[in-house]
């Protein structure tokens, strides 16, 4: 018989080789680990939310900062720089409304170049657009907007309540919001990188609100002390809320692409976090924000344009100035201060002679009323006419 052959070493040399494999795998899963620890405090949000997460749940996402959570980055606002002439602007209206209101007047922009709507219906959860909480009224759809699409704007978007006539549109465009959205100029947005689409500064400007973290503010709207204190949840590193707080009222605004992205998405998401979670009521959490955009995305505590700038060079109705524009305004008061009273001498035939001579002079000032609106209008077609009554540079080639 022949001798068996001798396995032993074989074996051996298996064993060791099992036993180095293993203990390459463990060092290199302490590698692992240790390589994600130490990255850990860079890693932001929007690096690590995936694809697969809903829009919606973003609020359950700390915000990171390196000053701490809703440290307010405060960042450089430079004005932007327009197309072309010529070129089109996406644009997109975000629509604030509940199931109640009736936002079929959109209809009526179907047409308009790219141009597309969002409206969210903040009491319909399962809607095509909706919210997380119907709370803080139209601030929780501005900022859900903002959040679901941050990396899908449109070159200029406009955040609008859901009634297309009310008293807080622009009067010379008869309060209708479907005539703000087409005349709306994308230029000056683009160039603002802010515009508060309501172009009368009563109510909300001047020296409007004295924010006041004291019970006690001195007879001052009564919302003083609640904005001043939620001023500083708002921005933690602030040691003081502003002295003043103004801008027009009432929340309608449009901005540019570059402005929105000017903040980084966790701010949005610790705005709207405060918003969530706050115990300040609807009506209070949105009243509050009234007087916060202009400084987020301004950078001011009060902004008060010229009310002819903003009609001229922010929709084309230009008077030639601030004087121009106001001498419309005060015929206007003038004619319906004589239809007053002309209305109030009634059918007393004794007043026949009074009457006739209030309405030849009704007729005067409504024509001129006609004609200095028309001529506004027709003024404004001119880029350069909206540049010169801004007060800004123009040159041939240029557009609005």
């Amino acid at each position: 018989m022949g001798l068996l052959p001798n396995t032993r070493p074989t074996k051996m040399i298996l064993r060791s080789q099992s036993r180095l494999l293993f203990l390459a795998c463990i060092l290199v899963l302490v590698l692992v680990v240790l390589f994600f620890r130490s990255n850990a405090g860079r890693v932001s949000i929007r690096n690590f939310v995936p694809e697969a997460l809903s829009e919606k749940d973003h609020s359950n996402l700390t915000p990171t900062h390196s000053k701490g959570p809703g440290a307010f980055p405060r960042p450089s606002y430079q004005p932007g720089t327009p197309k072309s002439a010529g070129q089109n602007y996406s644009r997109t209206v975000v629509i604030a409304s509940t199931s109640k209101e009736n936002t079929a007047w959109l209809a009526e922009l179907a047409n308009e170049p790219d141009l597309s709507t969002a409206v969210y219906v903040v009491d319909e959860p399962h809607a095509p657009f909706s919210v997380p909480k119907n709370k803080g009224h139209e601030v929780m759809v501005y900022l859900t907007y903002i959040i679901d699409h941050y990396d899908k704007l449109s070159d200029v978007t406009m955040f609008m309540h859901a009634h297309r006539v009310t008293w807080h549109n622009n009067n010379l465009m008869f309060s209708d919001a479907v005539e703000m959205i087409r005349r709306l100029s994308s230029p000056k947005v683009t160039r603002d990188g802010y515009m508060n689409m309501r172009c009368h500064l009563d109510p909300g400007c001047p020296d409007h609100i004295h924010p006041s973290i004291a019970d006690d503010n001195n007879g001052n709207i009564p919302e003083a002390v609640v904005i001043g204190r939620a001023w500083l949840e708002l921005f933690p590193t602030a040691k003081a809320p502003p002295t003043v707080l103004s801008q027009p009222c009432c929340a309608q605004f449009a901005l540019s692409k570059e402005r929105i992205q000017n903040l980084p998405l966790e701010q949005y998401i610790f705005f709207r976090r405060w918003l969530l979670e706050t115990d300040l009521d609807d009506r209070l959490s949105g009243r509050v924000w009234e007087y916060v955009w202009q400084y987020i995305f301004a950078g001011v505590e009060e902004f008060c344009p010229t009310e002819s700038i903003c009609y001229c060079d922010g929709y084309g109705i230009c008077f030639g100035s601030e004087d121009d524009y106001q001498e419309w305004f005060a015929v206007r008061r003038k004619s319906r201060e004589l239809a007053d009273l002309k209305g109030s001498l009634g059918d007393d035939e004794k007043m026949t002679g009074q009457k006739a001579s209030i309405q030849v002079r009704l007729t005067e000032l409504e024509q001129k009323i006609s004609t200095m609106k028309k001529d506004a209008y027709l003024r404004g077609e001119d880029p350069r006419n909206r540049a010169l009554e801004a007060g800004r540079q123009w040159k041939d080639g240029d557009g609005f």
